[in-house]
């Protein structure tokens, strides 16, 4: 029987969580490698995500390493569970977030947003406008713009990235939003267009992402999790998905708002 493939963002978080533990406890590669009794070459391939190191492998550097039960537990489960073609991350799960690996090492990535524009991609109007929906204090307003404002510096595009933004999710400030989208349209490496309502499908928000050797993973919010999925079919289907839509999509020069992109 065929072994599976290990599921890419699982192996980047568990690639992030050996060198992390590595670094925290202030050894070089090479100098770890020669206590543990491996060659620099197989502890390199482990920490940058080339080659998925066995359980025994981990659970050896792991307790080298001293780290916490916790943390033991938690990357020992990254390792057991690499060849499921699909992971679950919680938002927020910090510095080893498969989220951001993917992110770091994407060679495209393709981005539906039927509902929300992406976080890098929004306005302070938009921002305000959504927290005056929520009836946000103004304190707590001011802090959502700065944590976003924050965030924008944190983040920059990597490789080539399409983004489809939904009309309708223009709505809470539709001119200046616009305004913004079609001035980023002119970055470098990055595409936005924007998909009318009548082409727009009812399918929740999906990024794409492509790696080295046309590796293809999907990654799907939901609720207070993200969903990583990368087996072939699945991954298949959104790619299709999203070519439909950008079939059906227009520049965001080109666009136009009608009444259907209001807030009712």
């Amino acid at each position: 029987m065929t072994k599976a493939s290990p599921c890419l963002p699982a192996l980047l978080a568990l690639s992030a969580s050996l060198r992390g533990a590595r670094t925290a406890e202030g050894l070089g590669l090479r100098r770890l490698a020669h206590k543990l009794g491996v060659s620099a070459q197989a502890l390199s391939l482990w920490e940058t995500g080339k080659r998925a190191p066995a359980i025994e492998d981990v659970a050896h550097v792991l307790g080298f390493l001293r780290v916490s039960p916790e943390e033991y537990d938690r990357v020992m489960r990254l390792r057991r569970h690499l060849e499921d073609p699909i992971s679950i991350e919680a938002l927020g799960a910090g510095s080893t977030s498969h989220r951001r690996a993917l992110e770091e090492l994407a060679v495209r990535t393709f981005e539906w947003a039927p509902h929300v524009v992406p976080e890098p991609l929004q306005t302070t109007e938009y921002i305000r406008a959504i927290a005056q929906d929520r009836a946000a204090a103004p304190d707590d307003l001011d802090q959502a713009i700065f944590e976003h404002q924050v965030r924008q510096l944190d983040q920059g595009w990597t490789g080539h990235r399409t983004v489809l933004v939904g009309a309708a999710a223009l709505a809470p400030a539709i001119e200046p939003q616009l305004q913004a989208l079609r001035a980023a349209s002119n970055f470098p490496g990055l595409a936005i267009r924007i998909v009318p309502p009548a082409v727009a499908k009812t399918i929740d928000a999906f990024t794409i992402y492509e790696g080295q050797g046309s590796a293809f993973t999907v990654a799907l919010r939901h609720q207070d999790n993200i969903i990583f999925v990368s087996e072939p079919d699945a991954v298949q289907g959104y790619r299709s998905t999203f070519k439909a839509l950008e079939r059906g999509s227009v520049t965001c020069a080109d666009f136009r708002p009608g009444p259907s992109c209001e807030t009712p």
